[in-house]
């Protein structure tokens, strides 16, 4: 058994600066790929990296035995990635970043009428946005914001291209239907 899985039984706060950093590098490495198949991103995978790291940490030094430790920390480290994303899909990041992006890309507008209209749109994109469902969400998030190809989404999400395809243009519809809800009710 490596070393490392051991001390993370011990405090952490009892061992040397050096021998901290040592532990997290080896836990990270251990866990990375593990975390990186539930969040297909590696800035999300390093927060998650963190958070479960602190969280073996803190509960390693009371596991009663030796047994089972590269178990019990992918265990401990998937549990951290699907609570992470479970928070994180609640909309609010997704949503912020589609909303930043439409305003970066409609701000050049000089008119302050036309600058008031916009930010109600985006505001009432912004609530039609977050009544879709996560897979539209996601979808929608991947294509327009981060640019990818229905193949490379397709592979992201282990679904065929004509699902991907099928799904980017009900969430296209279904926002569009929301969206024009809000506004036909704001117009009122």
């Amino acid at each position: 058994m490596e070393r490392w899985f051991k001390l993370l039984r011990c405090p952490i706060h009892d061992m040397d600066v050096a021998t901290q950093e040592w532990v997290y590098r080896s836990f990270s490495q251990f866990v990375h790929k593990d975390i990186f198949s539930i969040s297909h991103d590696h800035e999300l995978t390093k927060d998650i990296t963190q958070e479960a790291f602190i969280k073996a940490v803190k509960h390693g030094p009371r596991l009663q035995s030796d047994e089972n430790i590269p178990g019990w920390i992918r265990r401990v480290a998937r549990n951290t990635a699907i609570d992470f994303l479970r928070k994180w899909n609640n909309g609010h990041r997704m949503v912020g970043y589609i909303c930043d992006s439409i305003y970066a890309k409609v701000r050049n507008e000089v008119s302050v009428a036309s600058e008031v209209e916009t930010k109600v749109k985006i505001e009432l994109l912004y609530l039609a946005l977050s009544e879709l469902k996560s897979d539209y969400k996601t979808v929608l998030l991947l294509f327009y914001l981060s640019g990818k190809s229905y193949r490379e989404i397709s592979k992201e999400l282990n679904l065929g291209e004509a699902v991907v395809s099928q799904r980017l243009a009900r969430a296209r519809k279904k926002l569009l239907q929301h969206f024009l809800e809000k506004w036909a009710d704001h117009d009122e």
